[in-house]
Order: structure tokens, then C-alpha cells, then sequence
């Protein structure tokens, strides 16, 4: 689909306010706009995802250690 029927068409999987406009901004970036909130985006996942494995280990080093 091209950029520009894409927005034109009414946004898939915007189910609230907040994902529309985001969805609507998003549309009027640059491709090279684009990329770098994507990766910025990315990068956020992983640093969170790395954040709850860390708690997750430190809760079984802490039980670990009271077993101990």
C-alpha cells in the first residue's frame, strides 16, 4: 500500500484518541523521521524488557540468598 492511500484510510488498530493522533503525526514525517522514532521506540522495548529480567533475577538471587 502506498504512503499516501495509507493516509487516507482510516487507522487499523487505532482504538483510542492517543493512537490516532499519534498514528496521524507519525504520517506526516519523513521516512528518515520515521526510522529514527522506530528505532528510538525499539531501543525503549529492549531497554525495558532488559529492566524486568534484571528485577526478575534479583528476586531469585534474593530468594536464593534466604535459603541460603
Amino acid at each position: 500500500m502506498l504512503r499516501s492511500e495509507v493516509g487516507k484510510a482510516a487507522p487499523e488498530g487505532a482504538e483510542n484518541p492517543r493512537e490516532q493522533a499519534l498514528l496521524t503525526l507519525w504520517r506526516e514525517l519523513d521516512e528518515d523521521a520515521q526510522r529514527e522514532i522506530q528505532r528510538a521506540a525499539e531501543e525503549k522495548k529492549r531497554l525495558t524488557t532488559l529492566e524486568q529480567r534484571v528485577s526478575e533475577l534479583e528476586a531469585v538471587v534474593a530468594d536464593g540468598k534466604r535459603l541460603a
